[in-house]
């Protein structure tokens, strides 16, 4: 599968187009074949309450088998209306997320002010219907209890809606969209990590490319933390991995208010066509929302997220004297829409139009590139 990924992005493209079809065509027909048989009164139906505490209160944490998802926290663990909200939220959090993976992409881009705005407003589209339109047909044509919902359970469903062949069908198209979540995600993280080493936070050696223009070591060292968090329980796997991306989105917002307030000068390859008061407006619902999911986190998260908040934070200092000392060779790139660093002492102008690359004294140097030892 990494191999897929070396032979060249387009190959990647063109593999998810066609694995796009194939693990969505079951649901579509799962769809028209059960929508007869819907019975709207069943979407309305509350949690069953499955247990009792001392108290009275009741208390639905026998519904899952793993106590990670289950254990305490600095805050208790909220159930309202038969959901656990801790679980559920997770949940959400995780099979939403990731848009802005593609922005790892955008330096590939053919015509990124087109194309990317349009992706992503297609992707968020065609994510919601097929998340809602065959959740809702699924609940309304059978009448499933709460506790039969387990890991797999749409396969079951899609046998009662269409028969075993669309069962068998939904269960495999559920495999091939890991494959292709893979190859997505593998990608993503090695062109950020080219990308990275092209602004100069990581050595030159991330930079080097393939034959096909892949990131070569990128995917390299995304095959191997892959395989290595591969060997953990996913449902404890999503909730640490839910925390750290958690921060790093609130970073990615701090930084979007932050260079739309203070850095209009700077060429963006596209802008939110809203003014800035607005613009900032719009992060606070999933600021907040990314915050809640950090603060109904056990105490595993909490050691786990500060653990790798220090790690990078040492990883960065560690970096900072590699370059002093020269350890590791540094090349800082001008590519397409590059962004001057923020302290402007140090400013280097780019000019995507151009190789050439100006800086803070006036003089200019071509070639696109400038050496740190």
């Amino acid at each position: 599968l990494s191999l897929l990924n070396y032979a060249g992005l387009e190959i990647v493209g063109k593999a998810s187009l066609v694995v796009c079809v194939i693990a969505m065509s079951p649901f579509v027909l799962m769809t028209i074949l059960g929508a007869p048989r819907v019975v709207p009164s069943r979407w309305l139906q509350m949690p069953e309450e499955t247990s009792q505490d001392e108290d009275g209160s009741m208390n639905n944490t026998s519904l899952f088998d793993d106590d990670f998802q289950t254990s305490p926290g600095p805050l208790p663990l909220f159930q309202f209306a038969g959901i656990l909200w801790r679980p559920f939220m997770n949940n959400l959090f995780w099979n939403l997320n990731s848009f802005d993976n593609a922005a790892s992409f955008a330096g590939e881009t053919t015509d990124v002010k087109k194309t990317y705005p349009r992706g992503i407003f297609i992707g968020l589209i065609m994510t919601v219907i097929f998340y809602v339109v065959p959740l809702m047909v699924a609940v309304g044509a059978t009448d499933y209890t709460q506790s039969d919902w387990v890991d797999g359970h749409l396969g079951a469903v899609a046998v009662d809606i269409g028969g075993p062949w669309l069962g068998a069908w939904t269960i495999f198209a559920a495999g091939i969209s890991n494959l292709a979540l893979f190859e997505a995600e593998l990608s993503a993280d090695a062109f950020q990590l080219m990308g990275m080493a092209e602004r100069g936070y990581l050595p030159k050696i991330f930079q080097k490319r393939s034959r096909y223009g892949t990131p070569t070591t990128g995917i390299i060292v995304g095959t191997v933390v892959i395989i290595l968090f591969g060997c953990a329980d996913f449902g404890q796997l999503l909730e640490l991995l839910n925390a750290n991306y958690a921060v790093s989105l609130l970073m990615e917002y701090a930084a979007f208010i932050k260079l739309r307030l203070f850095r209009k000068e700077l060429e963006r390859p596209y802008r939110i066509p809203l003014p800035d008061w607005a613009a900032v407006l719009i992060t606070i619902p999933p600021c907040l929302a990314t915050i809640a999911i950090i603060l109904i986190s056990n105490w595993y998260v909490y050691i786990f997220t500060s653990a790798a908040i220090i790690f990078g934070i040492l990883l960065f200092k560690v970096g900072e004297i590699a370059k002093r000392k020269g350890w590791f060779v540094y090349e800082i790139k001008a590519r397409g829409y590059a962004m001057p660093p923020m302290d402007d002492s140090r400013e280097t102008m780019f000019d995507p139009s151009s190789s050439a690359v100006a800086n803070h004294e006036g003089e200019w140097e071509y070639g696109g590139e400038n050496r740190i030892s």
